[in-house]
């Protein structure tokens, strides 16, 4: 009996605990990727499904206008940049979005400072409103992680809305969807994308350094037009890059509604171009 109650009261010896906790590290250290690549694939659906109720939105707007917004202006015509019907194609389709009263009030001049939570992407902690002023016109408002394609000149959704003054109908060069039809087609035309960030940039207060936000048109903070796709990646200046923070690739919404996750393998390629370019009728595969 006495032995008994002394082979009982045995706990574990030191060699033993050192391995129970080599154990348990290991398989934490298994686990944690895991679990990463689970959080990240949330995310990018997440991120999938906000530029697909943009795409939404933008066809929408295209019902009501016949036309598809475009970047806006931050000078020109007309003069005035606090001017709302100069200002981006963000803040423009929000009334698409569920934001009829947010887009309201800022025609009448009073510009919400709200997060829109559908602008934001789940991968980045992105601050979600600038706090701190910055482009033209200059008012604090909501960032976005999402740009129109702005490829220039001329074939993407431009830097110039040309909107007449206390009219909200777009009045030139925002091209239609039967324009679009008669190149690439609406399912190989970029329509918006991700635009790449430098993650030290995630917490930027300002509309400035093209982080530009929706009451801001005509700058890279809304629009992009290069044909570089980057993973966000620190102390890059990522001026006119799409990107985003996944490693399997850049989300884009295509014309017709479809979002579809682009390689960095294209980054820098004609088939990019092409793609970014409404006019274009040479073949390509983004299926790279």
């Amino acid at each position: 009996m006495a032995r008994l109650r002394s082979v009982l009261r045995r706990g574990f010896t030191l060699i033993e605990l050192l391995v129970v906790i080599a154990i348990i590290a290991v398989l934490i250290g298994l686990l944690l990727p895991a679990v990463q690549k689970v959080r990240e694939a949330a995310a990018r659906m997440s991120s999938t499904n906000n530029l697909k109720q943009i795409g939404l939105a933008i066809h929408q707007f295209n019902d009501s206008y016949n036309r598809l917004p475009i970047n806006g202006t931050n000078g020109g015509f007309p003069a005035a940049n606090n001017n709302p019907y100069v200002w981006c194609w963000a803040f423009h389709i929000l009334p698409y979005l569920e934001q009829t009263n947010a887009y309201q009030s800022a025609l009448a001049g009073n510009p919400i400072n709200n997060p829109i939570k559908i602008y934001l992407d789940p991968g980045r902690n992105h601050t979600p409103v600038s706090t701190s002023g910055g482009s033209s016109p200059g008012i604090n408002g909501p960032h976005t992680d999402y740009a129109i394609n702005n490829n220039n000149p001329g074939i993407g959704f431009s830097n110039d809305s040309n909107f007449s003054a206390g009219n909200a109908q777009w009045v030139s060069k925002a091209p239609t969807m039967t324009a679009i039809t008669t190149g690439n087609g609406t399912s190989n035309t970029i329509m918006v994308g991700e635009k790449a960030m430098d993650p030290g940039n995630y917490s930027n207060t300002g509309s400035n350094n093209w982080d530009e936000v929706i009451y801001s048109g005509g700058y890279g903070g809304t629009g992009r037009q290069g044909n570089i796709i980057v993973k966000d990646a620190p102390a890059d200046a990522f001026a006119n890059d799409w990107g985003s923070p996944y490693t399997a690739g850049c989300p884009f919404l295509m014309c017709d509604g479809s979002v579809r996750l682009i390689n960095y393998t294209l980054s820098g390629s004609v088939i990019v171009t092409y793609a970014l370019n409404y006019q274009n009728t040479v073949p390509f595969n983004l299926n790279q």
